[in-house]
Protein backbone atom coordinates (compact mmCIF):
# COMPACT_ATOMS: atom_id res chain seq x y z
CA UNK A 1 0.00 0.00 0.00
CA UNK A 2 1.39 3.49 -0.94
CA UNK A 3 -0.02 6.78 0.42
CA UNK A 4 -3.12 8.41 -1.00
CA UNK A 5 -2.30 12.06 0.19
CA UNK A 6 0.63 13.30 2.20
CA UNK A 7 0.25 16.19 4.68
CA UNK A 8 3.22 18.20 3.74
CA UNK A 9 3.79 21.42 5.65
CA UNK A 10 4.31 23.98 6.96
CA UNK A 11 6.32 23.25 9.89
CA UNK A 12 4.53 24.90 13.57
CA UNK A 13 1.23 25.66 11.50
CA UNK A 14 -0.77 22.90 13.22
CA UNK A 15 0.76 19.13 11.08
CA UNK A 16 0.79 17.11 14.54
CA UNK A 17 -3.07 18.58 15.10
CA UNK A 18 -4.11 17.61 11.57
CA UNK A 19 -2.33 14.53 11.97
CA UNK A 20 -3.94 13.18 15.23
CA UNK A 21 -7.49 14.69 14.39
CA UNK A 22 -7.16 12.47 10.89
CA UNK A 23 -5.87 9.09 12.19
CA UNK A 24 -9.41 9.10 14.54
CA UNK A 25 -11.22 9.29 11.40
CA UNK A 26 -12.50 5.55 10.92
CA UNK A 27 -11.95 5.61 6.65
CA UNK A 28 -7.97 7.36 7.05
CA UNK A 29 -5.25 5.21 7.86
CA UNK A 30 -1.85 6.78 9.44
CA UNK A 31 0.96 5.31 10.69
CA UNK A 32 2.00 5.48 14.11
CA UNK A 33 5.01 7.41 12.96
CA UNK A 34 4.32 10.83 12.06
CA UNK A 35 7.06 11.53 10.10
CA UNK A 36 8.74 9.61 8.01
CA UNK A 37 11.32 12.29 5.65
CA UNK A 38 11.27 9.86 2.87
CA UNK A 39 11.47 12.63 0.44
CA UNK A 40 13.37 15.29 2.22
CA UNK A 41 16.75 15.57 2.08
CA UNK A 42 17.98 17.29 5.59
CA UNK A 43 15.42 17.37 8.52
CA UNK A 44 14.16 20.04 10.69
CA UNK A 45 17.65 21.28 11.96
CA UNK A 46 19.67 21.17 8.87
CA UNK A 47 21.12 17.71 8.81
CA UNK A 48 21.08 15.11 6.42
CA UNK A 49 18.18 12.48 6.26
CA UNK A 50 17.95 11.05 2.61
CA UNK A 51 15.79 8.28 3.49
CA UNK A 52 15.08 8.06 0.09
CA UNK A 53 19.12 7.20 -0.84
CA UNK A 54 19.41 5.06 2.61
CA UNK A 55 16.34 2.90 1.92
CA UNK A 56 14.46 1.46 -1.40
CA UNK A 57 10.78 2.18 -1.84
CA UNK A 58 9.72 -1.17 0.40
CA UNK A 59 11.19 0.78 3.28
CA UNK A 60 8.80 3.55 2.84
CA UNK A 61 5.64 1.27 1.76
CA UNK A 62 5.93 -1.00 5.05
CA UNK A 63 4.90 2.14 7.22
CA UNK A 64 1.39 1.48 5.88
CA UNK A 65 1.77 -2.46 6.12
CA UNK A 66 -1.44 -2.27 8.50
CA UNK A 67 -3.71 -0.46 6.27
CA UNK A 68 -6.82 -2.55 6.82
CA UNK A 69 -8.83 -1.51 3.54
CA UNK A 70 -9.07 2.56 4.98
CA UNK A 71 -10.48 4.94 1.35
CA UNK A 72 -7.53 7.41 2.19
CA UNK A 73 -4.26 6.68 3.03
CA UNK A 74 -1.58 9.15 4.90
CA UNK A 75 1.53 10.52 6.15
CA UNK A 76 2.56 13.65 7.50
CA UNK A 77 6.15 14.95 6.93
CA UNK A 78 6.03 19.38 7.21
CA UNK A 79 9.56 19.37 5.43
CA UNK A 80 8.46 18.30 2.40
CA UNK A 81 7.06 21.22 1.93
CA UNK A 82 10.45 23.11 1.81
CA UNK A 83 12.41 20.80 0.25
CA UNK A 84 13.65 21.60 -3.01
CA UNK A 85 13.68 18.68 -4.38
CA UNK A 86 10.67 16.61 -2.49
CA UNK A 87 7.87 17.67 -5.11
CA UNK A 88 9.62 15.98 -7.87
CA UNK A 89 10.63 13.41 -6.23
CA UNK A 90 6.78 12.54 -4.60
CA UNK A 91 5.47 12.90 -8.06
CA UNK A 92 7.75 10.29 -9.22
CA UNK A 93 6.91 7.96 -6.91
CA UNK A 94 3.35 8.89 -5.84
CA UNK A 95 2.08 10.45 -9.14
CA UNK A 96 -1.43 10.31 -8.21
CA UNK A 97 -1.10 11.36 -4.62
CA UNK A 98 -3.26 14.39 -3.21
CA UNK A 99 -1.35 16.86 -1.15
CA UNK A 100 -2.43 19.26 1.93
CA UNK A 101 -0.33 22.02 2.93
CA UNK A 102 -1.64 24.12 5.97
CA UNK A 103 0.24 27.76 6.12
CA UNK A 104 0.85 29.81 9.43
CA UNK A 105 1.02 33.35 8.72
CA UNK A 106 5.02 33.46 8.16
CA UNK A 107 6.07 35.76 10.94
CA UNK A 108 4.49 34.01 13.50
CA UNK A 109 5.69 30.55 12.13
CA UNK A 110 9.21 31.32 12.48
CA UNK A 111 9.09 32.76 15.97
CA UNK A 112 7.21 29.92 17.13
CA UNK A 113 9.77 28.03 15.46
CA UNK A 114 12.90 29.49 16.98
CA UNK A 115 11.42 29.23 20.84
CA UNK A 116 10.80 25.72 19.60
CA UNK A 117 14.49 25.38 19.01
CA UNK A 118 15.73 27.34 21.66
CA UNK A 119 13.84 25.29 24.08
CA UNK A 120 15.39 22.02 23.39
CA UNK A 121 18.85 23.84 22.90
CA UNK A 122 18.84 23.17 18.92
CA UNK A 123 20.15 26.74 18.30
CA UNK A 124 21.74 29.71 20.76
CA UNK A 125 21.35 32.47 18.42
CA UNK A 126 19.37 35.49 19.51
CA UNK A 127 16.57 35.96 17.24
CA UNK A 128 17.58 39.69 16.35
CA UNK A 129 20.39 37.64 14.53
CA UNK A 130 18.38 34.86 12.71
CA UNK A 131 16.45 37.97 11.36
CA UNK A 132 18.91 39.57 10.07
CA UNK A 133 21.36 36.67 8.80
CA UNK A 134 17.92 35.22 7.03
CA UNK A 135 18.61 32.42 8.75
CA UNK A 136 17.53 29.28 6.17
CA UNK A 137 16.30 27.14 8.76
CA UNK A 138 14.12 29.76 10.37
CA UNK A 139 13.24 32.44 8.55
CA UNK A 140 13.52 31.41 4.67
CA UNK A 141 11.65 27.82 5.70
CA UNK A 142 8.45 30.77 5.51
CA UNK A 143 9.23 31.83 2.00
CA UNK A 144 5.80 29.54 0.55
CA UNK A 145 5.06 31.49 -2.41
CA UNK A 146 8.36 29.15 -3.87
CA UNK A 147 7.56 26.23 -2.06
CA UNK A 148 4.23 26.21 -4.11
CA UNK A 149 5.53 26.99 -7.31
CA UNK A 150 7.63 24.08 -6.74
CA UNK A 151 4.51 22.18 -6.21
CA UNK A 152 2.20 22.93 -8.74
CA UNK A 153 5.39 22.65 -11.23
CA UNK A 154 4.51 19.07 -10.60
CA UNK A 155 0.82 18.89 -9.82
CA UNK A 156 -2.07 20.49 -10.91
CA UNK A 157 -3.80 22.84 -8.55
CA UNK A 158 -6.81 20.72 -7.87
CA UNK A 159 -4.11 18.13 -6.22
CA UNK A 160 -2.97 20.38 -4.00
CA UNK A 161 -5.56 21.49 -0.63
CA UNK A 162 -4.44 24.86 0.65
CA UNK A 163 -5.41 25.45 4.41
CA UNK A 164 -4.76 28.48 6.79
CA UNK A 165 -3.68 27.93 10.09
CA UNK A 166 -5.38 30.79 11.86
CA UNK A 167 -8.80 30.16 9.69
CA UNK A 168 -8.40 26.22 10.57
CA UNK A 169 -8.38 26.93 14.39
CA UNK A 170 -11.14 29.52 13.91
CA UNK A 171 -13.41 27.14 12.78
CA UNK A 172 -12.37 23.26 12.74
CA UNK A 173 -14.73 21.68 12.57
CA UNK A 174 -15.55 23.04 8.99
CA UNK A 175 -12.38 22.61 7.72
CA UNK A 176 -11.58 18.96 8.89
CA UNK A 177 -14.87 18.47 7.10
CA UNK A 178 -13.50 20.12 3.75
CA UNK A 179 -10.25 17.87 4.31
CA UNK A 180 -12.38 14.94 4.55
CA UNK A 181 -13.93 15.90 1.15
CA UNK A 182 -11.06 16.49 -0.25
CA UNK A 183 -9.80 13.02 0.56
CA UNK A 184 -12.86 11.45 -0.64
CA UNK A 185 -14.08 10.41 2.53
CA UNK A 186 -17.44 10.82 4.61
CA UNK A 187 -17.37 14.72 5.72
CA UNK A 188 -19.30 14.59 8.91
CA UNK A 189 -17.43 12.26 11.41
CA UNK A 190 -16.13 15.19 12.91
CA UNK A 191 -19.27 16.59 13.85
CA UNK A 192 -20.44 17.30 17.60
CA UNK A 193 -16.62 15.55 18.39
CA UNK A 194 -15.78 17.51 21.95
CA UNK A 195 -12.12 16.94 21.46
CA UNK A 196 -12.10 18.71 17.97
CA UNK A 197 -10.10 21.51 20.09
CA UNK A 198 -8.06 19.98 22.27
CA UNK A 199 -4.59 21.19 21.88
CA UNK A 200 -1.91 18.46 20.76
CA UNK A 201 1.10 20.29 20.43
CA UNK A 202 1.33 23.00 23.55
CA UNK A 203 3.97 25.42 23.37
CA UNK A 204 6.55 23.86 25.82
CA UNK A 205 10.75 23.50 26.70
CA UNK A 206 12.29 20.12 27.25
CA UNK A 207 13.16 19.37 30.95
CA UNK A 208 16.42 17.35 29.80
CA UNK A 209 18.09 17.86 26.61
CA UNK A 210 20.22 15.15 27.15
CA UNK A 211 16.60 12.88 27.48
CA UNK A 212 14.91 14.41 24.48
CA UNK A 213 17.68 13.68 22.32
CA UNK A 214 18.07 9.92 23.73
CA UNK A 215 14.94 9.67 22.89
CA UNK A 216 14.74 11.13 19.19
CA UNK A 217 18.17 8.85 18.35
CA UNK A 218 16.79 5.62 19.82
CA UNK A 219 13.53 6.36 17.94
CA UNK A 220 15.06 7.27 14.63
CA UNK A 221 17.18 4.27 15.52
CA UNK A 222 14.76 1.71 15.38
CA UNK A 223 12.45 3.31 12.60
CA UNK A 224 15.53 2.26 10.05
CA UNK A 225 16.24 -0.66 10.89
CA UNK A 226 13.23 -3.99 10.40
CA UNK A 227 12.21 -5.09 13.43
CA UNK A 228 12.92 -2.54 15.87
CA UNK A 229 10.57 -0.06 13.97
CA UNK A 230 7.65 -2.90 14.44
CA UNK A 231 8.58 -2.79 18.48
CA UNK A 232 8.99 1.37 18.28
CA UNK A 233 5.19 1.13 16.31
CA UNK A 234 4.14 -0.90 19.48
CA UNK A 235 5.15 1.12 22.15
CA UNK A 236 3.89 4.36 20.05
CA UNK A 237 0.29 2.40 20.42
CA UNK A 238 0.60 1.73 24.01
CA UNK A 239 1.21 5.60 24.39
CA UNK A 240 4.70 4.92 26.28
CA UNK A 241 6.43 7.37 23.77
CA UNK A 242 3.88 9.58 24.80
CA UNK A 243 4.36 9.58 27.93
CA UNK A 244 8.01 9.75 28.42
CA UNK A 245 8.23 12.23 26.38
CA UNK A 246 5.59 14.59 28.09
CA UNK A 247 7.24 13.63 31.61
CA UNK A 248 10.35 15.48 29.70
CA UNK A 249 8.00 18.54 28.87
CA UNK A 250 7.56 21.79 30.60
CA UNK A 251 5.55 24.90 29.79
CA UNK A 252 6.80 27.35 27.84
CA UNK A 253 6.25 31.17 28.07
CA UNK A 254 8.30 33.43 25.55
CA UNK A 255 8.55 37.32 25.19
CA UNK A 256 6.47 39.16 22.80
CA UNK A 257 8.65 39.62 19.61
CA UNK A 258 10.31 43.41 19.30
CA UNK A 259 8.46 45.57 16.92
CA UNK A 260 11.20 46.35 14.90
CA UNK A 261 11.95 42.57 14.38
CA UNK A 262 8.30 41.78 13.37
CA UNK A 263 7.72 44.66 11.30
CA UNK A 264 11.15 43.86 9.16
CA UNK A 265 9.91 39.83 9.03
CA UNK A 266 6.28 41.47 8.15
CA UNK A 267 7.94 43.45 4.81
CA UNK A 268 9.93 40.47 3.73
CA UNK A 269 7.14 38.34 3.95
CA UNK A 270 4.57 40.17 2.14
CA UNK A 271 5.26 39.28 -0.94
CA UNK A 272 4.75 35.60 0.30
CA UNK A 273 1.32 36.62 1.56
CA UNK A 274 0.37 37.92 -1.70
CA UNK A 275 1.60 34.89 -3.41
CA UNK A 276 -0.55 32.61 -1.20
CA UNK A 277 -3.43 34.84 -1.88
CA UNK A 278 -3.08 34.31 -5.75
CA UNK A 279 -2.88 30.71 -5.38
CA UNK A 280 -6.15 30.90 -2.91
CA UNK A 281 -7.48 33.41 -4.94
CA UNK A 282 -8.56 35.84 -2.60
CA UNK A 283 -7.13 37.89 0.65
CA UNK A 284 -5.88 36.18 3.64
CA UNK A 285 -7.29 38.91 6.21
CA UNK A 286 -6.14 36.91 9.03
CA UNK A 287 -3.09 37.19 7.83
CA UNK A 288 -3.22 40.68 6.72
CA UNK A 289 -4.30 42.15 9.94
CA UNK A 290 -1.76 40.68 11.43
CA UNK A 291 1.15 42.37 9.55
CA UNK A 292 2.52 46.07 9.85
CA UNK A 293 4.00 45.93 5.86
CA UNK A 294 2.20 48.87 4.38
CA UNK A 295 2.25 47.54 0.76
CA UNK A 296 2.80 44.51 -0.73
CA UNK A 297 5.61 44.46 -3.43
CA UNK A 298 5.26 42.07 -6.04
CA UNK A 299 8.97 42.55 -6.80
CA UNK A 300 10.38 41.08 -4.03
CA UNK A 301 10.76 37.13 -3.44
CA UNK A 302 8.10 34.45 -2.74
Amino acid sequence: MIPSFLIVGAEKSGTTWLYDRLRRHPNVFIPEVKEIHYFNELNSNQQPRRNYEKHDFEWYEDHFREWAGEAAVGEATPMYLCDEWAPERIRTDLPNVSLVACLRYPTDRAYSHYWMARGKEHTTRSFREVVQSRSPRFIERGRYGKQLRRYLSHFDRSRILVLVHEELFADPVQHLNAICSFLGVEDTFYRDQSWITDAVNRSSTVRSTALHRMIGNTAKWMRDHEGFRQVLDFLKRTGLTDRIKKVNKAPRNYPDMPYELRFELDQHYAPTVQRVEEVLDREIWTWRNRSTAFTLDPSSSE
